[in-house]
Protein backbone atom coordinates (compact mmCIF):
# COMPACT_ATOMS: atom_id res chain seq x y z
CA UNK A 1 0.00 0.00 0.00
CA UNK A 2 2.81 2.43 0.81
CA UNK A 3 4.52 1.80 -2.51
CA UNK A 4 1.23 2.42 -4.46
CA UNK A 5 0.27 5.63 -2.56
CA UNK A 6 3.63 7.29 -3.29
CA UNK A 7 3.05 7.83 -7.04
CA UNK A 8 -0.55 8.92 -6.41
CA UNK A 9 0.65 11.49 -3.89
CA UNK A 10 3.18 12.82 -6.37
CA UNK A 11 0.50 13.14 -9.08
CA UNK A 12 -1.88 14.96 -6.72
CA UNK A 13 0.99 17.24 -5.63
CA UNK A 14 1.81 18.15 -9.22
CA UNK A 15 -1.83 19.02 -9.89
CA UNK A 16 -1.99 21.26 -6.84
CA UNK A 17 1.27 22.90 -7.90
CA UNK A 18 -0.02 23.66 -11.39
CA UNK A 19 -3.19 25.22 -9.92
CA UNK A 20 -1.13 27.27 -7.47
CA UNK A 21 1.10 28.53 -10.28
CA UNK A 22 -1.97 29.67 -12.22
CA UNK A 23 -3.43 31.45 -9.18
CA UNK A 24 -0.12 33.19 -8.53
CA UNK A 25 0.00 34.63 -12.05
CA UNK A 26 -3.63 35.79 -11.85
CA UNK A 27 -3.01 37.49 -8.54
CA UNK A 28 0.09 39.21 -9.88
CA UNK A 29 -1.73 40.54 -12.93
CA UNK A 30 -4.63 41.94 -10.89
CA UNK A 31 -2.27 43.34 -8.26
CA UNK A 32 -0.07 45.01 -10.85
CA UNK A 33 -3.09 46.56 -12.50
CA UNK A 34 -4.39 47.86 -9.18
CA UNK A 35 -1.05 49.42 -8.36
CA UNK A 36 -1.36 51.94 -11.20
CA UNK A 37 -4.70 53.22 -9.92
CA UNK A 38 -4.34 52.96 -6.14
CA UNK A 39 -0.69 53.05 -5.20
CA UNK A 40 -0.81 56.76 -4.41
CA UNK A 41 1.46 57.83 -7.26
CA UNK A 42 2.58 61.46 -6.87
CA UNK A 43 0.85 63.87 -9.23
CA UNK A 44 2.93 65.40 -12.01
CA UNK A 45 2.74 69.03 -12.93
CA UNK A 46 2.82 68.40 -16.67
CA UNK A 47 -0.58 66.71 -16.75
CA UNK A 48 0.79 63.19 -17.54
CA UNK A 49 -0.41 61.46 -14.39
CA UNK A 50 -2.66 59.10 -16.35
CA UNK A 51 0.11 58.01 -18.72
CA UNK A 52 2.58 57.51 -15.88
CA UNK A 53 0.02 55.54 -13.94
CA UNK A 54 -0.60 53.30 -16.94
CA UNK A 55 3.10 52.68 -17.41
CA UNK A 56 3.53 51.96 -13.71
CA UNK A 57 0.73 49.45 -13.88
CA UNK A 58 2.42 47.70 -16.79
CA UNK A 59 5.79 47.66 -15.07
CA UNK A 60 4.29 46.43 -11.82
CA UNK A 61 2.56 43.56 -13.64
CA UNK A 62 5.69 42.47 -15.44
CA UNK A 63 7.97 42.87 -12.42
CA UNK A 64 5.68 41.07 -9.96
CA UNK A 65 5.00 38.26 -12.38
CA UNK A 66 8.72 37.71 -12.85
CA UNK A 67 9.31 37.59 -9.09
CA UNK A 68 6.61 34.95 -8.54
CA UNK A 69 7.87 32.73 -11.34
CA UNK A 70 11.41 32.68 -9.96
CA UNK A 71 10.10 31.43 -6.60
CA UNK A 72 8.69 28.26 -8.15
CA UNK A 73 10.68 25.00 -7.88
CA UNK A 74 12.99 24.25 -10.80
CA UNK A 75 12.32 21.33 -13.12
CA UNK A 76 12.87 18.04 -11.42
CA UNK A 77 12.51 19.32 -7.82
CA UNK A 78 9.54 17.58 -6.07
CA UNK A 79 7.20 19.65 -3.86
CA UNK A 80 7.50 19.26 -0.08
CA UNK A 81 4.91 17.02 1.61
CA UNK A 82 4.19 15.87 5.18
CA UNK A 83 4.36 12.28 6.31
CA UNK A 84 0.67 11.80 5.48
CA UNK A 85 1.11 13.08 1.89
CA UNK A 86 -0.48 16.56 2.39
CA UNK A 87 1.06 19.32 0.21
CA UNK A 88 2.35 22.39 2.13
CA UNK A 89 4.53 24.34 -0.35
CA UNK A 90 1.75 26.33 -2.07
CA UNK A 91 -0.66 27.20 0.75
CA UNK A 92 0.87 30.62 1.79
CA UNK A 93 -0.07 33.93 0.05
CA UNK A 94 2.45 35.46 -2.34
CA UNK A 95 4.69 37.82 -0.37
CA UNK A 96 7.21 38.51 -3.14
CA UNK A 97 5.13 41.39 -4.58
CA UNK A 98 4.76 44.67 -2.69
CA UNK A 99 1.51 45.36 -4.53
CA UNK A 100 -0.31 42.11 -3.64
CA UNK A 101 -3.68 42.91 -2.00
CA UNK A 102 -2.89 40.40 0.73
CA UNK A 103 -0.02 42.60 1.93
CA UNK A 104 -2.08 45.84 2.08
CA UNK A 105 -3.01 46.77 5.65
CA UNK A 106 -4.30 50.36 5.20
CA UNK A 107 -6.45 52.12 2.55
CA UNK A 108 -4.34 53.78 -0.15
CA UNK A 109 -4.79 57.53 -0.74
CA UNK A 110 -5.61 57.97 -4.43
CA UNK A 111 -6.03 61.75 -4.33
CA UNK A 112 -4.25 63.48 -7.24
CA UNK A 113 -2.93 66.97 -6.66
CA UNK A 114 -4.17 69.94 -8.71
CA UNK A 115 -2.83 70.43 -12.23
CA UNK A 116 -0.66 73.55 -12.12
CA UNK A 117 0.23 73.71 -15.81
CA UNK A 118 -3.00 75.21 -17.18
CA UNK A 119 -5.53 77.72 -16.02
CA UNK A 120 -5.69 78.04 -12.24
CA UNK A 121 -9.47 78.35 -12.20
CA UNK A 122 -11.15 75.69 -10.05
CA UNK A 123 -11.96 74.69 -6.46
CA UNK A 124 -8.26 74.52 -5.60
CA UNK A 125 -7.41 77.92 -7.13
CA UNK A 126 -5.52 80.25 -4.80
CA UNK A 127 -6.11 83.90 -5.85
CA UNK A 128 -3.01 85.94 -6.67
CA UNK A 129 -2.43 89.15 -8.58
CA UNK A 130 -3.57 88.88 -12.20
CA UNK A 131 -0.80 89.27 -14.78
CA UNK A 132 -0.57 88.66 -18.55
CA UNK A 133 0.41 84.97 -18.54
CA UNK A 134 -2.57 83.09 -20.09
CA UNK A 135 -3.71 82.03 -16.59
CA UNK A 136 -6.67 82.99 -14.40
CA UNK A 137 -4.50 84.11 -11.49
CA UNK A 138 -7.29 85.78 -9.49
CA UNK A 139 -9.67 82.78 -9.87
CA UNK A 140 -12.58 84.78 -11.37
CA UNK A 141 -12.99 82.58 -14.48
CA UNK A 142 -11.51 85.26 -16.76
CA UNK A 143 -7.97 84.87 -18.07
CA UNK A 144 -5.64 87.90 -18.10
CA UNK A 145 -8.24 90.53 -17.16
CA UNK A 146 -5.60 93.19 -16.45
CA UNK A 147 -6.34 96.93 -16.70
CA UNK A 148 -3.72 98.76 -14.68
CA UNK A 149 -4.73 102.19 -15.95
CA UNK A 150 -8.46 101.62 -15.46
CA UNK A 151 -9.19 102.79 -19.00
CA UNK A 152 -11.51 99.89 -19.80
CA UNK A 153 -9.11 98.32 -22.32
CA UNK A 154 -7.42 95.05 -21.36
CA UNK A 155 -3.65 95.41 -21.13
CA UNK A 156 -3.05 91.84 -22.30
CA UNK A 157 -4.51 92.22 -25.81
CA UNK A 158 -2.28 91.50 -28.82
CA UNK A 159 -3.50 93.58 -31.77
CA UNK A 160 -2.43 93.54 -35.44
CA UNK A 161 -3.04 96.56 -37.69
CA UNK A 162 -3.09 95.47 -41.34
CA UNK A 163 -1.78 98.10 -43.78
CA UNK A 164 -0.81 101.75 -43.43
CA UNK A 165 -2.25 104.36 -41.10
CA UNK A 166 -4.82 106.81 -42.39
CA UNK A 167 -3.88 109.86 -44.46
CA UNK A 168 -4.83 112.40 -41.81
CA UNK A 169 -1.55 113.75 -40.32
CA UNK A 170 -3.09 113.78 -36.84
CA UNK A 171 -3.49 110.00 -36.84
CA UNK A 172 -1.79 108.58 -33.74
CA UNK A 173 -4.04 105.56 -33.40
CA UNK A 174 -1.32 102.96 -32.81
CA UNK A 175 0.43 105.14 -30.24
CA UNK A 176 -2.84 105.59 -28.38
CA UNK A 177 -3.55 101.84 -28.34
CA UNK A 178 -0.09 101.12 -26.95
CA UNK A 179 -0.58 103.80 -24.29
CA UNK A 180 -3.59 101.80 -23.05
CA UNK A 181 -1.25 98.86 -22.35
CA UNK A 182 -1.93 96.72 -25.42
CA UNK A 183 0.69 95.13 -27.67
CA UNK A 184 0.28 96.47 -31.23
CA UNK A 185 2.07 95.46 -34.46
CA UNK A 186 1.51 97.11 -37.84
CA UNK A 187 1.91 94.32 -40.38
CA UNK A 188 0.92 93.28 -43.91
CA UNK A 189 2.65 96.27 -45.48
CA UNK A 190 3.79 94.29 -48.53
CA UNK A 191 3.02 91.06 -50.38
CA UNK A 192 4.28 88.74 -47.63
CA UNK A 193 1.62 86.01 -47.36
CA UNK A 194 -0.60 85.77 -44.30
CA UNK A 195 0.02 82.50 -42.43
CA UNK A 196 -1.65 80.64 -39.60
CA UNK A 197 1.45 81.10 -37.46
CA UNK A 198 1.19 84.87 -37.93
CA UNK A 199 -2.51 85.05 -37.04
CA UNK A 200 -2.02 82.92 -33.94
CA UNK A 201 0.04 85.75 -32.43
CA UNK A 202 -3.00 88.04 -32.17
CA UNK A 203 -6.34 88.35 -30.41
CA UNK A 204 -7.68 91.16 -32.64
CA UNK A 205 -6.95 92.15 -36.25
CA UNK A 206 -7.91 95.65 -37.49
CA UNK A 207 -7.96 96.27 -41.25
CA UNK A 208 -6.58 99.78 -41.79
CA UNK A 209 -5.46 101.29 -45.14
CA UNK A 210 -4.69 98.03 -46.95
CA UNK A 211 -1.88 97.96 -49.54
CA UNK A 212 -3.20 95.00 -51.55
CA UNK A 213 -5.97 92.49 -52.05
CA UNK A 214 -5.73 89.06 -50.37
CA UNK A 215 -5.74 85.63 -51.97
CA UNK A 216 -8.50 83.06 -51.41
CA UNK A 217 -6.02 80.99 -49.38
CA UNK A 218 -5.25 83.93 -47.08
CA UNK A 219 -8.94 84.76 -46.78
CA UNK A 220 -9.72 81.18 -45.76
CA UNK A 221 -7.07 81.34 -43.02
CA UNK A 222 -8.44 84.62 -41.65
CA UNK A 223 -12.01 83.30 -41.76
CA UNK A 224 -11.02 80.14 -39.85
CA UNK A 225 -9.08 82.26 -37.35
CA UNK A 226 -12.18 84.36 -36.66
CA UNK A 227 -14.43 81.33 -36.31
CA UNK A 228 -12.06 79.80 -33.76
CA UNK A 229 -12.22 82.88 -31.51
CA UNK A 230 -10.45 85.82 -33.17
CA UNK A 231 -11.83 89.35 -33.41
CA UNK A 232 -11.76 91.21 -36.76
CA UNK A 233 -12.55 94.88 -37.44
CA UNK A 234 -12.51 96.68 -40.77
CA UNK A 235 -12.37 100.39 -41.65
CA UNK A 236 -12.47 102.01 -45.10
CA UNK A 237 -12.78 105.34 -46.92
CA UNK A 238 -9.07 106.18 -46.70
CA UNK A 239 -9.18 107.48 -50.29
CA UNK A 240 -11.93 108.07 -52.83
CA UNK A 241 -11.24 105.21 -55.20
CA UNK A 242 -12.18 101.58 -55.66
CA UNK A 243 -9.12 100.20 -53.81
CA UNK A 244 -10.80 100.89 -50.46
CA UNK A 245 -13.66 98.66 -51.62
CA UNK A 246 -11.88 95.78 -53.30
CA UNK A 247 -9.07 95.30 -50.81
CA UNK A 248 -11.06 94.91 -47.58
CA UNK A 249 -13.80 93.03 -49.44
CA UNK A 250 -11.24 90.40 -50.46
CA UNK A 251 -11.27 89.41 -46.77
CA UNK A 252 -14.67 90.26 -45.29
CA UNK A 253 -16.96 89.26 -48.18
CA UNK A 254 -16.23 85.59 -47.44
CA UNK A 255 -18.11 86.14 -44.16
CA UNK A 256 -21.21 87.75 -45.70
CA UNK A 257 -20.23 91.42 -45.27
CA UNK A 258 -18.84 93.84 -47.86
CA UNK A 259 -18.49 97.53 -48.68
CA UNK A 260 -20.73 98.97 -51.44
CA UNK A 261 -19.73 102.09 -53.41
CA UNK A 262 -22.86 102.21 -55.58
CA UNK A 263 -24.05 105.39 -53.82
CA UNK A 264 -20.63 106.97 -53.81
CA UNK A 265 -18.76 108.21 -50.75
CA UNK A 266 -20.94 110.08 -48.27
CA UNK A 267 -20.65 111.70 -44.86
CA UNK A 268 -22.37 111.71 -41.48
CA UNK A 269 -22.05 112.02 -38.51
CA UNK A 270 -23.62 108.77 -37.36
CA UNK A 271 -26.30 109.43 -34.74
CA UNK A 272 -28.73 106.57 -35.36
CA UNK A 273 -27.62 103.69 -33.12
CA UNK A 274 -29.11 100.35 -32.11
CA UNK A 275 -28.65 99.25 -28.46
CA UNK A 276 -25.62 96.97 -28.44
CA UNK A 277 -22.41 96.53 -26.38
CA UNK A 278 -20.54 98.52 -29.05
CA UNK A 279 -22.96 101.48 -28.85
CA UNK A 280 -23.22 101.78 -25.06
CA UNK A 281 -22.92 105.47 -24.16
CA UNK A 282 -22.51 106.53 -27.82
CA UNK A 283 -24.70 109.21 -29.43
CA UNK A 284 -22.56 110.67 -32.26
CA UNK A 285 -19.45 109.50 -34.18
CA UNK A 286 -17.52 111.09 -37.07
CA UNK A 287 -18.12 109.83 -40.62
CA UNK A 288 -16.51 111.61 -43.60
CA UNK A 289 -16.40 110.11 -47.10
CA UNK A 290 -17.38 106.56 -46.16
CA UNK A 291 -19.40 103.65 -47.57
CA UNK A 292 -22.35 101.55 -46.51
CA UNK A 293 -22.19 97.84 -45.76
CA UNK A 294 -23.91 95.06 -47.69
CA UNK A 295 -25.11 92.11 -45.61
CA UNK A 296 -25.59 88.58 -46.92
CA UNK A 297 -26.83 85.78 -44.65
CA UNK A 298 -24.31 82.98 -45.15
CA UNK A 299 -25.92 80.67 -42.58
CA UNK A 300 -23.07 81.08 -40.08
CA UNK A 301 -22.72 84.71 -39.05
CA UNK A 302 -25.36 86.39 -36.88
CA UNK A 303 -25.47 90.03 -37.95
CA UNK A 304 -26.68 93.12 -36.09
CA UNK A 305 -26.86 96.56 -37.71
CA UNK A 306 -25.73 98.88 -34.91
CA UNK A 307 -25.39 102.18 -36.83
CA UNK A 308 -27.07 103.62 -39.94
CA UNK A 309 -27.10 106.65 -42.21
CA UNK A 310 -29.76 107.38 -44.83
CA UNK A 311 -27.71 105.50 -47.46
CA UNK A 312 -27.79 102.28 -45.42
CA UNK A 313 -25.97 100.37 -42.66
CA UNK A 314 -22.56 101.81 -41.79
CA UNK A 315 -21.78 99.81 -38.65
CA UNK A 316 -22.44 96.05 -38.51
CA UNK A 317 -21.52 93.58 -35.76
CA UNK A 318 -21.36 89.85 -36.39
CA UNK A 319 -21.01 86.85 -34.10
CA UNK A 320 -19.36 84.04 -36.05
CA UNK A 321 -19.02 80.77 -34.19
CA UNK A 322 -16.50 81.56 -31.42
CA UNK A 323 -15.31 84.83 -32.97
CA UNK A 324 -16.69 88.27 -33.83
CA UNK A 325 -16.49 90.98 -36.50
CA UNK A 326 -17.19 94.68 -36.54
CA UNK A 327 -17.39 96.40 -39.93
CA UNK A 328 -17.40 100.21 -40.01
CA UNK A 329 -17.84 102.30 -43.16
CA UNK A 330 -15.21 104.97 -42.51
CA UNK A 331 -11.75 105.51 -40.98
CA UNK A 332 -12.04 108.94 -39.34
CA UNK A 333 -12.64 107.37 -35.93
CA UNK A 334 -8.89 106.52 -35.81
CA UNK A 335 -7.82 110.17 -36.04
CA UNK A 336 -7.10 111.68 -32.65
CA UNK A 337 -7.91 115.12 -34.06
CA UNK A 338 -11.54 113.99 -34.04
CA UNK A 339 -11.39 112.80 -30.45
CA UNK A 340 -10.82 116.34 -29.27
CA UNK A 341 -14.08 117.38 -30.91
CA UNK A 342 -16.03 114.20 -30.12
CA UNK A 343 -14.70 112.60 -26.90
CA UNK A 344 -17.19 109.76 -27.29
CA UNK A 345 -14.97 108.24 -29.99
CA UNK A 346 -12.54 107.02 -27.32
CA UNK A 347 -15.39 105.24 -25.55
CA UNK A 348 -16.44 103.86 -28.93
CA UNK A 349 -13.03 102.21 -29.26
CA UNK A 350 -13.18 100.89 -25.70
CA UNK A 351 -16.52 99.24 -26.56
CA UNK A 352 -15.23 97.85 -29.86
CA UNK A 353 -12.14 96.24 -28.34
CA UNK A 354 -14.15 94.75 -25.47
CA UNK A 355 -16.64 93.29 -27.95
CA UNK A 356 -13.93 91.77 -30.17
CA UNK A 357 -11.88 90.28 -27.33
CA UNK A 358 -11.92 86.45 -27.13
CA UNK A 359 -14.51 84.87 -24.82
CA UNK A 360 -13.47 84.58 -21.16
CA UNK A 361 -10.16 86.27 -21.96
CA UNK A 362 -8.90 89.78 -21.32
CA UNK A 363 -12.36 91.15 -20.48
CA UNK A 364 -12.44 94.01 -18.00
CA UNK A 365 -15.45 95.68 -16.35
CA UNK A 366 -16.84 98.62 -18.34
Amino acid sequence: MTTWFGPLSALLGAAVLVAACGNTNNNVTESGSDSGATAGLPSLTDGTVTDSGSESASEATEGTGSASMTSLPTTGDPPTSTSNGTMTATSDPDTTSTTNPASTTEPVDTTIGPDTTGTTTGPDCIPTEEVCNDLDDDCNDIIDDVDVGGDGICDCLDIALFGNEGANPSAEFQTWLEAQGTQVDRISLDNTPITQELLDNYDIVILDWLVRTYSPEETALIKAWVESGGGLMSMTGHTNNQTVVERPNSIISSMGLSYNASQGFFSGPVTNWTPHPITAGITSVSFYGGLYVDIVDDGVGMNTVVGTLPQGPVAVAQVRNDGKLFIFGDEWIEFDSEWQQIPQIKQFWVNILAYLSPQNFCTVPQ
